[in-house]
């Protein structure tokens, strides 16, 4: 199985690889990085053309264009392919994104919210296969997955995620170990924070405390190597 990712940002690739890795028992190798572009630094934004990097807006280009999506599911190799398309659910309800939010902010509305933002994407693949997609539709944002890792309690309501992952990991780390997260790029600081991802019970034990992460991983029912 090869699974190409399509994702808001670099952050977000390494946390949904990490999750594929603990998910489906697959390698690295098996991962390719369609949008942004793996091998850059987000310093260098100002230089990058539009290939290079990415935000909801090109992710949804890419859907509705779908020119990434077709190159990579269309390879001549035989194997099994599938795509990744992550967006958070922060800038929902901004023009061109269209979602309206669900009044409130308990996890039924979260539930809610989700299936908005699945319908929509749908809208964007429209006339594509859907069983070659899988949707990483992160709630507000993906730092809550990786708060599941951090804290007992349900992280699908956490008005800002963000923020509320900054604060744990001040506490639980060295001011050594904190200097080390603030020097590294965005991938490498998301990549060590949900590393632990890669294990297959502690995924399973973080998915009970957020509900999109825990539909993420549903999504692959039938596709488990391992």
């Amino acid at each position: 199985m090869r699974i190409g990712i399509i994702a808001e940002g670099r952050g977000d690739l390494a946390v949904i690889s990490n999750i594929l890795r603990g998910r489906l028992g697959i390698d690295f190798e098996d991962i390719q990085f369609l949008r942004p572009q793996y091998a850059l630094d987000e310093t260098d934004l100002h230089s990058m053309s539009e290939a290079q990097f990415s935000n909801w807006g090109l992710v949804k280009q890419e859907c509705k264009t779908g020119s990434l999506l077709e190159e990579f599911l269309n390879s001549p190799i035989d194997e099994e392919r599938l795509v990744v398309i992550h967006v958070d659910t922060a800038e929902a309800e901004l023009a061109g994104y269209d979602v309206t939010r669900p009044s409130g902010s308990t996890g039924d509305a979260s539930i809610e919210l989700h299936r908005r933002v699945a319908a929509k994407l749908d809208e964007w693949l429209s006339g594509r296969k859907s069983d070659q997609f899988r949707y990483a539709i992160a709630i507000e944002e993906t730092e809550a997955w990786i708060l599941t890792l951090y804290q007992k309690k349900e992280t699908s309501t956490a008005r800002d995620p963000k923020k509320a992952l900054k604060k744990v990991v001040g506490q639980r780390h060295s001011d050594k170990e904190r200097k080390q997260l603030s020097q590294m790029s965005a991938y490498e600081h998301h990549d060590k924070l949900s590393r632990d991802f890669r294990k297959r019970s502690t995924l399973a034990d973080c998915a009970t405390r957020n509900h999109s992460l825990r539909l993420f991983l549903e999504s692959f029912a039938s596709n488990e190597e391992g």
